[in-house]
C-alpha cells in the first residue's frame, strides 16, 4: 500500500543547490578551494573506520565524524532521540525521549550532499502513472535541513563531513528552556562533539551519539541551576539512528474510531470525490506468520521487549512481570508466542534502534511515565519502542499507602506499591504497542490496562480501610480484543471481513472506547469517561471514596510516619488523603449537563449521543453539594496540631498545600481550594450551556436555574453553625460561590443565556448579603459586607472585583503534573 503513494520529489531543491555549488560557491560549502579527493583513503589517513549500514570514519584528531555514502543518493530512515536527560519533569527533557522520525534523502549537489526530509503528510494514491502525484509534490515542499561537504568521491562512493547534520539541536532543547522560562540557552559547538562509546555501526543500522553543550550568557534558569553543577552550561547527549527503509512486506491497517490506536494521518489527494482526503493508519509493530494462510502457523518475527538493567529490585522484577502481561494478551488474541520479554544485555545501548526498551528515568521531582515509539512515517510501522518509567512512582505510591494505612514496612505495603509499578509498566508498554488511553474501561471492571486506575480502596464490614486488592492483574478484556483487531493476521483476502467481525464482537460484549479528549477537558461531558476512577458509576465511586476519606482523616496521626521521621512529613502524607476524592468530584460533575456518546459508525447500531438521565444528574448534583458541607472540609485538631512546618534544612516541596498563614497550616485556604474545585466543576461554562440547551428540549431536565437553586440552598440558606470553625468553613464556601457567579457573569466565552442566569442570581443574592451584613459577629458582618459590595459593584458598574484567588492545590494527577 505505501509504495503506491507518491514520494515527494526534491529535484527543484537540488537544482538550486547545484547553482550554489558553482565556482562562486561559499568557502563553507567547499571547505576552502580543495576539490573532493579521488580516493577515500587520501582523506581518511589515521582515522578509525566503523563498518555498517552507513560506514563511519572517526577523526580523533579533529573530533569530526565522516560518513561514507554508497552512492550519489541514499534513501533511509532517520531517528533522533535524547540519550540523556536534564532531570526535570516540568521542563520535560528526559533520558530516552524519542523526538523525530523522518524519511531522509542524501543527494549529491555539486560539492555538497544535501540532507532532505521528505514530506509524507501529503500524498497521492491515484493510479495515473504519477500525473496526480506530480501535482502533489509540486504543491507541498520537503525540507532541506543540512549540507554535508563532499571530501572524497571514489567510484560513486562519497565521503562527507557529517557535522552539519549531527551537531545540531534537533530535539529543541533551547526552545524548550525558553518555553519553560529558564532563560536563553544556545548550542555551543566548540564544547560539543561525537560521543564515541555509543557511536556504532551495524549491518542494518548506524548509531551516532553526540554530546551537545548548551550555554547562556544571561541569568541561568532557576530549575537548571538547581540541578546542574553550573547553571550557565550543561551537556546532554543526542542520538541519531540511520536505518534502511523497511521492505514492502508490511501492510498498513486503517484506523477504526471504535478501537483505540495511535497512528499516522495524512492527506491523500488521489482519493475520489466521495472519499476522504484525511487518511489514518494505526501504529503497530510488524507481525508475520511462517505461513500467512494458516492461522495456526507459528509467529515468524516475535516482538521482543528488553528491560533496563538499571531498574532496581524488586521494582525490576515487578516491571518484567507486568510487561509480560502483553504476552498473555497476544496469546489470548490467537497470536501465541508473538510477544517476548528479555533483559537488556549490559553491552547494548538502550538507544540502539534494533531494541525495544523499557527504560528507567530519574528526575528531580516526581513525574509522568511515558510510552512512545519511532517508526516509518510512510506506513505507521513501529520499529523501535521506548517506554520510560519514572523512578519516583514507587515512592509516591508508598506515600499514599502510608497516608491511608500507616507507615508500615510490611507485605501489604509492598503489594500496594509494586501493584502500581506493575500497572504503570504494562500501561506504558501498551502505548508503545500503539494503544491509546481508554478512560471508559473502568465501567466494565478493570477492562483495560490503558485506563488510569487509582488504587482500589474500600471500607470492609468492620469499617476499616481495605487495600487488599489495589490494582488489577494482567490484561483486561478490552486489551485482548484491541490486540486481536490491531495485530491479527488473516488469510489473504479475508482481512476486512475479519476486522469487521472482531469489532462487532466487541460491541456485543460492551467493550467501549473513549480517550483523552473525552476525559481531560474541564468541559468533558461523558461521566463514564474519567481519569483515576474505579467504579461502574461516578456516583458510586464518590460515595466509596468519601467514606474512606472520612476514616483516613479521623485516624490520621503519628502512625502515618515512621519512627525517627520528621513530624513535618505528615503534611506531605496528609495532602493526598484530604484530596483523595478530587477525581471522583471531577468525574461526577460530568453528569451535570452530561451527554454520553460513542464513536459510532453508520451501520453498527450504536447510538451516537444521549443526554444523561435527569434523575442521574440530580443525584450527582446532590452528592457534589454534600462535599461542600463544613463537616466534610473540617480538619480535626488532632491532625492540625501535627501539621508543622518543615525543618530549616529541608527543601520546600510542591507536594504540600500552599499557605497564607505561614508557617502555620492554612486550614481555611485548603478548604477554599477544595470548594473552588467543586464549584468550578459544577459551573463550568460549557457545562452550564449544555444545561440550558437540554432544558429547552425536555421540561423535566435539570436546568441551570435548578443547579443555582440547589447550590444557593446548600451554601447560603443554612444558618451558621454554632461551632466557630464550621461557621468559618461555611463562609469559605459562600465566598467561593459568590466569586464563581461573578466570574461566570463576566465570562465573555460563556453563552449569553448562561451569563444572564448568573446575572439574575447575583441580583437576587446581593440584597441577601446586604441584609446579613447588618448583624452578627464582626467577622460574619465583614464577610457579608464584602460579598454585597462586590456584587453591587458588578451590578451598578460592570466592574469585576479582584477577589483573593484560591491557592493552587498540590499536584493533581497522583503521579505528576499535567504534561
Amino acid at each position: 500500500m505505501p509504495h503506491r503513494l507518491a514520494r515527494l520529489s526534491t529535484l527543484f531543491v537540488l537544482a538550486i543547490a547545484m547553482a550554489a555549488a558553482s565556482p562562486a560557491a561559499s568557502a563553507q560549502e567547499t571547505r576552502g578551494d580543495a576539490a573532493p579527493a579521488a580516493h577515500i583513503a587520501d582523506r581518511t589517513q589515521g582515522m578509525e573506520r566503523r563498518e555498517g549500514f552507513v560506514p563511519m570514519w572517526i577523526d580523533r584528531g579533529t573530533g569530526r565524524l565522516l560518513l561514507e555514502l554508497p552512492s550519489d543518493s541514499l534513501h533511509a530512515l532517520l531517528f533522533i532521540s535524547l540519550a540523556t536527560g536534564l532531570g526535570s519533569n516540568p521542563i520535560g527533557l528526559d533520558r530516552g525521549m524519542g523526538d523525530r522520525e523522518q524519511v531522509v534523502e542524501f543527494n549529491r549537489a555539486g560539492r555538497n550532499v544535501l540532507v532532505v526530509f521528505e514530506n509524507w503528510n501529503y500524498r497521492s494514491s491515484a493510479r495515473d502513472d504519477g500525473r496526480n502525484a506530480r501535482t502533489v509534490r509540486e504543491s507541498f515542499p520537503p525540507s532541506t535541513v543540512a549540507a554535508l561537504p563532499v571530501l572524497a568521491n571514489e567510484d560513486g562512493k562519497l565521503l562527507v563531513d557529517a557535522s552539519d547534520l549531527i551537531l545540531r539541536d534537533w530535539v529543541g532543547v533551547s526552545e524548550q528552556l525558553t518555553a519553560s522560562n529558564e532563560g536563553s540557552y544556545a548550542l555551543s559547538r566548540e564544547r560539543s562533539g561525537v560521543y564515541l562509546p555509543y557511536t556504532k555501526a551495524f549491518p542494518k543500522n548506524t548509531e551516532i551519539d553526540v554530546s551537545l553543550t548548551f550555554t547562556t550568557n544571561g541569568r541561568p534558569g532557576r530549575t537548571v541551576a538547581s540541578i546542574v553543577p553550573d547553571g550557565r552550561a550543561f551537556t546532554l547527549r543526542q542520538h541519531l539512528s540511520l536505518l534502511p527503509l523497511p521492505d514492502d512486506g508490511y501492510q498498513p491497517r486503517r484506523m477504526d474510531p471504535r478501537v483505540g490506536y495511535f497512528g499516522i494521518d495524512f492527506k491523500d489527494y488521489g482519493q475520489p470525490v466521495h472519499g476522504s482526503l484525511e487518511q489514518r493508519w494505526i501504529a503497530r509493530h510488524r507481525l508475520e506468520r511462517v505461513n500467512p494462510a494458516d492461522p495456526n502457523s507459528p509467529i515468524k518475527n516475535p516482538i521482543v521487549y528488553y528491560i533496563d538493567p538499571g531498574i532496581p529490585e524488586p521494582i525490576r522484577s515487578a516491571t518484567r512481570e507486568a510487561v509480560g502481561w502483553w504476552a498473555r494478551a497476544f496469546d489470548a488474541a490467537g497470536l501465541k508466542g508473538a510477544f517476548v520479554v528479555k533483559d537488556l544485555p549490559d553491552s547494548v545501548d538502550p538507544m540502539d534502534a534494533r531494541y525495544n526498551v523499557v527504560e528507567w528515568v530519574n528526575r528531580n521531582e516526581r513525574g509522568w511515565s511515558v510510552g512512545g515509539s519511532l517508526g516509518d512515517p510512510r506506513t505507521g510501522e513501529i520499529l523501535k519502542a521506548m517506554a520510560r518509567l519514572d523512578s519516583h512512582r514507587a515512592r509516591t505510591s508508598y506515600n499514599l499507602y502510608a497516608g491511608l494505612m500507616g507507615a508500615q514496612r510490611a507485605a501489604a505495603d509492598t503489594h500496594f506499591v509494586l501493584g502500581r509499578v506493575r500497572q504503570v509498566s504494562a500501561h506504558e508498554v501498551g502505548h508503545t504497542l500503539g494503544l491509546s488511553h481508554n478512560y471508559i474501561a473502568s465501567t466494565y471492571e478493570r477492562g483495560s490496562l490503558m485506563d488510569y486506575p487509582p488504587p482500589r480502596v474500600r471500607l470492609d464490614s468492620a469499617g476499616n480501610i481495605d487495600v487488599s486488592d489495589p490494582y488489577g492483574e494482567g490484561p483486561g478484556a478490552y486489551d485482548v480484543w484491541a490486540i486481536h483487531w490491531g495485530y491479527g493476521i488473516f488469510p489473504p483476502g479475508t482481512e476486512q471481513d475479519s476486522l469487521r467481525a472482531i469489532v462487532a464482537e466487541g460491541l456485543r460484549k460492551g467493550y467501549l472506547y473513549l480517550s483523552d479528549f473525552d476525559a481531560r477537558p474541564q468541559f468533558a461531558s461523558d461521566p463514564r469517561t474519567s481519569l483515576w476512577d474505579d467504579a461502574a458509576t461516578p456516583a458510586a465511586y464518590l460515595q466509596q471514596v468519601m467514606a474512606v476519606r472520612r476514616v483516613a482523616i479521623a485516624r490520621f496521626g503519628l502512625r502515618n510516619i515512621g519512627p525517627g521521621e520528621p513530624v513535618a512529613l505528615l503534611q506531605e502524607r496528609f495532602a493526598p488523603v484530604y484530596l483523595m476524592h478530587r477525581f471522583a468530584i471531577g468525574s461526577l460533575a460530568k453528569a451535570i449537563g452530561g451527554m454520553e456518546y460513542a464513536y459510532a459508525v453508520n451501520g453498527d447500531g450504536v447510538q451516537a449521543t444521549r443526554p444523561v438521565e435527569a434523575r442521574v444528574q440530580r443525584q450527582a448534583l446532590s452528592l457534589l453539594a454534600t462535599t461542600l458541607r463544613p463537616a466534610e472540609m473540617e480538619i480535626p485538631d488532632t491532625v492540625l496540631t501535627l501539621l508543622a512546618p518543615g525543618p530549616f534544612s529541608g527543601r520546600p516541596t510542591g507536594e504540600l498545600f500552599r499557605s497564607r498563614t505561614a508557617p502555620m497550616f492554612d486550614e481555611l485556604g485548603a478548604a477554599r481550594s477544595l470548594a473552588q474545585l467543586v464549584l468550578d466543576a459544577i459551573l463550568e461554562p460549557e457545562r452550564a450551556a449544555r444545561l440550558v440547551q437540554f432544558s429547552t428540549h425536555d421540561p423535566g431536565a435539570l436546568s441551570l436555574s435548578e443547579v443555582l437553586d440547589t447550590l444557593t440552598a446548600e451554601l447560603w440558606r443554612h444558618p451558621p453553625p454554632a461551632n466557630g470553625r464550621l461557621a468559618a468553613l461555611q463562609r469559605v464556601t459562600q465566598r467561593a460561590f459568590a466569586d464563581r457567579l461573578l466570574a461566570l457573569a463576566a465570562d465573555h466565552n460563556a453563552t449569553p443565556e448562561v451569563r444572564a442566569l448568573a446575572e439574575l442570581r447575583i441580583a437576587a443574592l446581593q440584597p441577601v448579603a446586604e441584609a446579613r451584613a447588618r448583624g452578627g459577629a464582626p467577622l460574619a458582618r465583614a464577610h457579608w459586607a464584602s460579598i454585597a459590595a462586590d456584587m453591587r459593584r458588578w451590578i451598578e458598574r460592570r466592574e469585576l472585583p479582584a477577589p483573593t484567588p484560591a491557592l493552587p492545590l498540590p499536584p493533581g494527577d497522583p503521579f505528576g503534573e499535567e504534561p
